[in-house]
């Protein structure tokens, strides 16, 4: 007995002893551990990692004085940082900070998107879990974001930065402190010149993994960093709220509720709009699961756009039998609810329209990326009591009567063009050859007569052409679009000019304020055709020295033809005079098309297919005895990327 409780005293001694000399080289094992951490990320990254001390202090407290992170150029470097752990989680090697304390750091945000940017050697996926490498690193972004987030932060000038050859911004946090699971921050941003000061509030909860935050503007507005050399565009805000919460976190699923709300948000850049859009208030509030293979944004989640609420799904699956899917709905909604939720400066046509009626709207997108041909769009509208009271800025109906169009050409006013029938210029449907009408409809627009404005074939094929290309090839327009575009719109193409160009042309279908054929004769009198030549009778002087009802059928597929590009149609001949094969190809395709819908006879079609050719007869042949500019141009030299699209 005596001999067992001396061999528990020298134990206790023993164990003492080996604490005391740990905790006494504690900073010599911590050195080493950090220098052996280091040198992987060195050897895996190329990141070069130093401190002037690493220590310990207290138990579960380190310190790195003069941290800098750095390749060719410095990512990170902070005076002094410090992280407290907890000791449960020391003990078991969990990094899960309690305390973080930051004093004059720096840290380059286009240097750092510039390292993570690049590929590394990665892991296939797990046969076991199936987990991929990517929802491995995405479930580590989330583990340190809310343990960061949720742990006690205190900072002193923090500075992030993004530069590039034509921008320059930084967000600098001046102070960040914590008391009681919430905290305060100061923070200064500056957007390309632009500085503003923000206050943030906010709360966080390590039990529940939620981070709450309101960002509230000092001045009239702040300016968002960064956005201009990432999006394009210049944006600004009066008051942000955000609420984050992780209800689920492990290897296998990540899901995250995030809800958000932002008011008087102004977005200014060419790829929305040509003048500023302001939006009163936008919302998300979305349910947001990460899986193995499969990223999903749940349906109950919904947006909100100035009070008008839909709700919206997304998922996508990057592996194999890569997909992509999108679902949308808004159900019982007063037409004049969408209307008044538009943003201001984005659809100007529309502001102060005023209509009667309700509408439910969903919308199905199923994108096979392998196999794009397979894409399928299945929207659905159904629309009750739609009547317009009073037109807004714009009175649509003004194309059912006389006119004057203002023609542009690159957004260059060119001149005015009376659609008038006591013009002159102008040809009415009953005076331009038939040949010339179902050519147009048949190359530009199908299903012109059979659609109401929007045609999903066509926009589903132009999808499927686009996602197989890799760029924008087609656009999908109808003859209606590209109407609504001439005479109401402008050429710049943006979000907001499609998606107004869009709303308008389902006005006019759908009220019957314009009929088919009046669409198509207006349509045929105001587009360019040549080098400053507008309009079917100036086409048909300008190339065939004739009137539009006087136009054979060859003739009527060659102005068809050259409707995208009409000041390149030399480009179209040989150094004979006779068009190239790929032309007369095109020829006979659309007339087959024109015979199978009883557009034109067999006889037509025969005597074309005899003799394909055309002759320029007016001023236009005059351009023939130029030197082309490539002898051996084809159909994709003569039709740019942006010519092939149809709007």
């Amino acid at each position: 007995m005596f001999q067992f409780k001396k061999g528990i005293r020298i134990g206790f001694v023993v164990a003492g002893v080996v604490l005391v000399l740990l905790f006494l080289s504690r900073n010599l094992i911590v050195k080493g551990i950090f220098y052996k951490i280091t040198s992987k990320i060195n050897s895996r990254y190329g990141v070069t990692v130093t401190v002037s001390s690493v220590m310990v202090k207290g138990i579960c407290t380190f310190e790195l004085q003069n941290l800098l992170v750095a390749t060719s150029d410095t990512l990170l470097y902070s005076d002094l940082l410090k992280v407290r752990l907890n000791p449960f989680n020391l003990a078991t090697l969990r990094i899960n900070p309690k305390q973080v304390d930051i004093s004059n750091a720096q840290v380059k945000v286009d240097k750092l998107i510039a390292l993570v940017s690049k590929p590394y050697p990665d892991k296939p996926t797990n046969e076991n879990t199936g987990q991929s490498p990517i929802s491995k690193r995405l479930y580590r972004l989330v583990k340190v974001f809310f343990g960061l987030s949720t742990a006690t932060f205190n900072t002193h000038n923090l500075l992030l930065t993004y530069s590039d050859s034509t921008y320059h911004g930084n967000v600098n946090i001046i102070k960040w402190n914590y008391h009681s699971y919430n905290f305060t921050s100061t923070v200064n941003l500056n957007d390309g010149g632009s500085s503003s000061w923000i206050r943030v509030t906010g709360a966080t909860s390590k039990r529940s993994n939620s981070l709450t935050a309101t960002l509230t503007v000092d001045s009239n507005a702040a300016f968002i960093p960064f956005t201009s050399p990432f999006l394009g565009i210049k944006s600004s805000f009066q008051k942000i709220y955000i609420d984050i919460k992780a209800t689920h976190i492990e290897h296998g699923k990540i899901e995250v509720n995030f809800n958000s709300n932002i008011h008087s948000l102004l977005i200014e850049g060419n790829r929305i709009a040509q003048s500023p859009v302001t939006i009163d208030s936008f919302g998300a509030n979305l349910l947001v699961r990460v899986m193995p293979n499969s990223y999903i944004i749940d349906t109950i989640s919904n947006l909100n756009l100035n009070d008008f609420r839909a709700n919206v799904g997304f998922e996508y699956y990057p592996y194999l039998n890569r997909r992509l899917k999108l679902q949308l709905y808004s159900d019982h909604n007063k037409w004049q609810s969408l209307f008044d939720a538009l943003p201001k400066g984005l659809f100007t046509h529309l502001n102060g329209i005023q209509v009667n009626g309700t509408f439910n709207y969903s919308l199905q997108v199923d994108v096979p990326l392998t196999s794009p041909d397979s894409l399928t769009i299945a929207p659905n509208l159904r629309s009750k009591g739609f009547r317009v009271l009073s037109y807004g800025n714009t009175n649509l109906a003004m194309l059912a009567d006389t006119f004057t169009h203002r023609a542009y050409i690159d957004n260059e006013y060119v001149r005015d063009i009376k659609v008038n029938p006591n013009s002159a210029n102008y040809a009415s449907l009953d005076q331009i050859s038939p040949y010339l009408q179902w050519a147009v409809v048949t190359s530009e627009d199908g299903g012109f007569y059979n659609h109401r404005g929007i045609s999903l074939d066509g926009i589903t094929y132009a999808m499927a052409c686009n996602i197989r290309e890799k760029r924008f090839a087609r656009g999908g327009s109808t003859i209606t679009q590209q109407l609504v575009k001439n005479v109401f719109l402008n050429q710049s193409k943006n979000i907001g000019r499609k998606a107004e160009e869009i709303i308008i042309t389902w006005i006019i279908e759908n009220t019957g304020v314009v009929s088919k054929g009046r669409m198509l004769e207006v349509y045929l009198n105001i587009i360019e055709w040549g080098p400053d030549v507008f309009g079917i009778r100036e086409a048909s002087q300008y190339y065939f020295g004739k009137k539009p009802g006087s136009l054979t059928l060859p003739e009527a597929l060659f102005l068809a033809y050259i409707i995208p590009r009409p000041t390149k149609f030399r480009y179209l001949f040989d150094t004979e005079g006779k068009l190239k094969p790929f032309v007369t190809e095109s020829f006979l395709f659309v007339a087959n098309k024109m015979l199978m819908r009883g557009n034109i006879t067999d006889q037509d079609y025969d005597n074309l297919a005899t003799n394909p050719q055309v002759t320029l007869t007016g001023p236009a042949k005059e351009l023939l005895k130029k030197e082309p500019a490539s002898e051996n141009i084809d159909s994709e030299g003569y039709f740019t990327e942006q010519e092939k699209e149809t709007n």
